[in-house]
């Protein structure tokens, strides 16, 4: 039995934060798991085990956690230390140097750097000489999809091995029931669940849906947008010019989004970048389709799941609208993509995995 601690800012809902708490249900079945969190608040807490063990480090900045974390490591002295989050994963290791114990770093990356940071060249060039610098230090360096192994050995990362983030099925399914009797009186919709950015292209997403209901048939669908950010306001604003407000909901962030993607018709994704989408393995877990732009993170789940329901380009409303009509048309063609994700992703392989890095 290895004890082990994973760090996290809080509880409240994003896609690092769920993959560390499923893992910590998951690991604390054979290990002892500490979880450190800088602030303890947040939905996912509910979804914790009892038989983690919270570290709280009493609403600290991220900036100051290498003396709270120093004294933590001389006295616990865990075996390894997983860190997912950037600044922490830097803080971390600088405390690692400076305690009085043998705790291993594991680095787990999530992320493909955005397309905006590229406007800033120099910034972009340091963060990847730091991430190559403090990576090559650590212990292991996992990386949640082939297209994130690639970057990271791109940007001179030395040893990456891929670990795929777990899909808890059964918690999924509580998750449902949440907020069930909210999904469901929308009757029949496409649904996306993400951050409100420019990254995320949802401009696509609402000009193909103001095409397809606008043809014979499709007047009686709705479109509901889940997620908050800085693109919200320009985006109703922007739904309302297509004349689609009436049917296109804004519905901001939900800590259990799992019910919406359940009753879905298909899910809408149209990223110019993702690394590895949970949002895809949730509809896929609930077998429901998803049109897709070809970001590289939906393609490497697409291609290991033998998927191909999705568009050639990123800006193209006709050929996304013209996908989505196909996707209704032909929703009895779906293949069985549930047994599909269970396979490659689920949480006992992930966790076999993950006993095996601990060894």
């Amino acid at each position: 039995m290895s004890k082990i601690c994973f760090v996290i800012n809080s509880f409240d809902i994003g896609g690092i934060e769920r993959v560390i708490v499923t893992l910590c249900n998951g690991l604390c079945k054979h290990h002892h798991v500490d979880l450190i969190t800088l602030k303890n608040h947040g939905a996912l807490k509910e979804t914790l085990s009892c038989n983690v063990n919270i570290v709280d480090f009493c609403n600290i900045k991220a900036r100051n956690l290498v003396k709270p974390l120093l004294l933590y490591l001389n006295k616990n002295k865990p075996d390894y230390i997983v860190t997912s989050i950037w600044p922490i994963t830097v803080l971390s290791h600088i405390a690692i140097k400076k305690a009085k114990s043998d705790v291993k770093q594991i680095v787990t990356h999530h992320a493909l750097f955005d397309l905006e940071n590229k406007k800033n060249i120099i910034a972009d060039f340091c963060t990847k000489k730091i991430i190559a610098f403090f990576y090559n230090r650590a212990y292991k360096v996992l990386a949640v999809s082939v297209s994130v192994k690639r970057f990271l050995q791109n940007i001179g990362v030395k040893v990456v091995s891929v670990m795929y983030n777990p899909f808890d099925t059964e918690q999924r399914k509580l998750n449902v029931k949440k907020e069930l009797v909210n999904a469901v009186q929308y009757g029949k919709y496409f649904v996306f669940v993400g951050r409100l950015a420019k990254i995320k292209n949802i401009t696509l997403i609402l000009k193909s849906f103001s095409l397809f209901v606008s043809g014979d048939g499709y007047k009686d669908y709705n479109l509901l947008i889940i997620g908050d950010g800085s693109e919200k306001e320009f985006l109703k604003a922007y739904a309302e010019k297509l004349n689609i407000k009436q049917c296109c909901f804004f519905l901001g962030s939900k800590s259990f989004p799992e019910a919406y993607i359940q009753h879905a018709v298909a899910v809408l994704m149209a990223s110019f970048s993702e690394a590895m989408p949970v949002t895809v393995l949730e509809s896929f877990g609930f077998n429901v389709p998803v049109v897709s732009t070809p970001a590289t993170g939906c393609l490497d789940i697409f291609n290991l799941l033998g998927y191909s329901w999705h568009t050639d380009s990123f800006d193209n409303a006709e050929e996304y609208c013209s996908l989505m009509k196909y996707v209704v048309s032909h929703k009895d063609e779906f293949p069985d993509m549930a047994s599909r994700v269970e396979e490659n992703y689920g949480l006992e392989k992930i966790l076999d995995l993950w006993n095996e890095v601990l060894a």
